[in-house]
């Protein structure tokens, strides 16, 4: 399995519009983060998580040339606005892309991209050319891969996160319910939202994200969807040794 971090960064990105801080104005490229999203290759599937209102730039700056199937955490449009770029792989590839959500973000999908459905822009390609999936909170299988749903809190709403093999990925995460748990167990990998070091009504924190790292022991525990609060450099350098922070272009194989 391969994995790369496509945006590492909240739904304002960083730099923010305007700003004038210290991350905003760092010279790090592993400040610069575009909205959230990651890219995995297991075997031969190629899956995307949430198509993040970077999407494109992200496909261009990473080399992204196919895509199989999108696992979507939630309906939020910095998660979804980027859906419409599909199209470039659908013509190109002559192909429909299987998107997998729970039943909200699926409704929110039909409303927001309503035009997609139309089947005389479907006839000529124009629109993005996609399957849609309901899942509930239970395993499934695209092709011969499995995926286990974690159903996390987002303030009010329930959303995924995804478990494939030993790696699993939550954003945008407030509460991970007890008996959600058991499938954070045993990971290589998490990867997990750290919103700010100050606490949030819908997001964790950096001391919340860590705290969950350390209840599940994964061997290494990677935190996204982060602001301009967090550094990197000086934000790195207080984690514990297993936890660090990601930046867009990370890529690692399990």
């Amino acid at each position: 399995m391969k994995v790369i971090i496509l945006g590492s960064g909240t739904s304002q990105g960083i730099p923010v519009i305007g700003c004038k801080c210290e991350t905003c104005l760092s010279k790090n490229p592993k400040d610069k983060r575009l909205r959230t999203s990651a890219y995995i290759v297991v075997d031969d599937l190629k899956i995307l998580i949430d198509t993040s209102i970077d999407f494109r730039q992200q496909m261009l700056k990473y080399n992204v040339t196919d895509i199989d199937a999108v696992l979507f955490t939630h309906h939020h449009v910095d998660h979804i606005l980027g859906l419409d770029d599909l199209r470039q792989i659908n013509q190109r590839l002559n192909k429909f892309i299987d998107l997998y959500g729970n039943g909200t973000t699926i409704d929110e999908i039909k409303i927001t991209f309503r035009y997609a459905f139309n089947k005389l822009l479907i006839r000529y390609k124009v629109v993005p050319l996609i399957n849609l999936h309901e899942i509930e909170n239970k395993k499934f299988k695209i092709r011969n891969v499995e995926i286990t749903p974690i159903e996390v809190r987002h303030g009010k709403i329930k959303i995924f996160g995804y478990r494939i093999g030993n790696f699993a990925y939550i954003t945008d995460c407030s509460k991970v319910p007890d008996s959600e748990i058991p499938k954070l167990e045993n990971l290589d990998v998490l990867i997990v939202n750290a919103l700010r070091r100050a606490p949030h009504p819908t997001h964790f924190n950096i001391e919340q994200a860590v705290e969950l790292s350390q209840r599940v022991t994964p061997r290494k525990t990677y935190l996204t969807h982060m602001t301009h609060d967090i550094n990197n450099d000086k934000t790195n350098k207080t984690l514990p040794a297993n936890v660090e922070l990601t930046y867009d272009g990370l890529e690692f194989n399990l």
